[in-house]
């Protein structure tokens, strides 16, 4: 019974999609039929993933029993990235010929970064040290499709985006001087908290109060080596080149209800100026020590009773990256492809450093599309990722998983973070 029920599962999940392959698959590629688990023509599915990383302490440390921070490595900085994504629900037509197809989606995005500067951390002099917080979480609705026009492929991918929050820093800086006058410490933060919903309400009443926004994101994917013949003559050449626009903002979203986190430490005249601090009169409340003005810390917001902030109009949109691609393969199958990439992203939530490179390289094995890994070495939204990902793929239905060792440090990428994504597909 046991040896029917699994010949079943067999017949049911593989040799349809054998047949369906020679019969009906024709590639981008017009590469010969071949043992092949089928293309679906139409598919369900959803993914998720989570990740989190520093350059600061390894995961090995993080577990230890006992935690050992070695202070001469705070002079470099500490550096945290965050990332979650989950897509619950999508669907793919991709007819076999392979010259069209389309798509739904819907997705929650969150991305967030915390970058404390060394000097602030081992209280290293400095006229004026920056650091930075930026964070964005949307909700997405959007369509995918791709078509050919001549030999080029056209992949476009239009999205409504919705901000459930924004963190937007307006200031966040760090000064430690020792002068003829005296010794100058001043620390300063600004920092607004955008928010889609009203939260005084919630959940109660839902009141939103921010208005969506819409980005387009274009690929053009080219079969180089074929189109040039050189793929005939040396078949180890046989490869495609590509360039992907993702995100370009067409209508930026609008947040209007925020809260306001500020505060100061330091000494400071009517006007702001920073003072001299006097350490010899540390406790009392002199104009030149440690006065109960030494540190002061303010919150309000847009809903404020007593002394509400204005509402705001800041423009919310996604990053923007274009990555510029080739798929080798030297092979001349789809058994092994190898892909480099580079490019670069605008994320505009992060005032620092608003570009940062985007590059990397991809191994990808499929065994007659039935079991794939795809091995990868990336620096992807400020982080090198060092990632491997398995598919089986049973035609009516593919699992995936992945699992990344990363850290916006390349060398401590092996180890000071984690990331996990899954996914289940389902189709024919």
């Amino acid at each position: 019974m046991k040896k029917f029920t699994l010949l079943l599962i067999i017949c049911l999940f593989i040799l349809p999609s054998i047949f369906a392959d020679e019969e009906e698959f024709e590639g981008f590629n017009d590469e010969p039929k071949t043992f092949r688990i089928g293309d679906r023509a139409f598919e369900i599915g959803f993914n998720a993933g989570v990740n989190l990383s520093n350059d600061f302490l390894s995961i090995d440390e993080i577990f230890r029993e006992v935690l050992v921070i070695n202070i001469d490595n705070l002079n470099k900085g500490f550096k945290i990235n965050l990332g979650v994504n989950a897509s619950p629900f999508y669907f793919k037509v991709n007819p076999r010929h392979n010259k069209w197809g389309f798509g739904l989606f819907t997705k929650i995005d969150a991305v967030g970064a915390f970058d404390l500067n060394g000097a602030l951390l081992s209280f290293s002099e400095a006229s004026k040290a920056e650091s930075d917080v930026g964070a964005a979480a949307f909700a997405l609705v959007g369509a995918e499709g791709f078509f050919h026009i001549f030999k080029f492929k056209i992949n476009v991918n239009p999205t409504l985006f919705y901000p459930l929050a924004y963190v937007k820093r307006n200031e966040f800086s760090y000064r430690f001087q020792n002068q003829d006058e005296g010794t100058y410490l001043e620390i300063g933060y600004d920092i607004n908290l955008y928010t889609g919903i009203n939260f005084s309400t919630f959940p109660n009443q839902l009141e939103i109060t921010s208005s969506p926004g819409l980005d387009l994101s274009v690929g053009v994917e080219f079969p180089l080596a074929k189109e040039l013949g050189i793929s005939k003559i040396l078949p180890f050449l046989d490869f495609d080149v590509g360039v992907n626009f993702q995100s370009i903002p067409i209508v930026p979203s609008t947040v209007r209800d925020y809260i306001n986190v500020k505060g100061k430490l330091g000494l400071f005249d009517e006007d702001g100026n920073s003072k001299p601090i006097d350490f010899s009169s540390m406790g009392d409340d002199s104009e030149s020590g440690f006065g109960k003005d030494f540190f002061t810390n303010k919150m309000r917001s847009t809903r404020d009773e007593e002394d509400p902030l204005p509402m705001g109009n800041e423009n919310a949109i996604r990053p923007f990256k274009m990555i510029v691609w080739a798929a080798w393969r030297p092979l001349g199958s789809e058994l092994l492809t190898l892909t480099p990439m580079v490019g670069f992203a605008i994320s505009p939530q992060y005032s620092v450093e608003l570009g940062s490179l985007e590059a990397g390289l991809k191994a990808r094995l499929s065994l007659a599309n039935l079991f794939i890994l795809t091995a990868g070495i990336c620096h992807e939204d400020r982080i090198w990722r060092n990632s491997l990902d398995m598919a089986l793929n049973f035609h009516a239905i593919e699992f995936n998983i992945g699992v990344q060792l990363q850290s916006p440090d390349f060398l401590k990428s092996w180890g000071s973070g984690l990331g996990v994504n899954i996914g289940l597909k389902f189709g024919w």
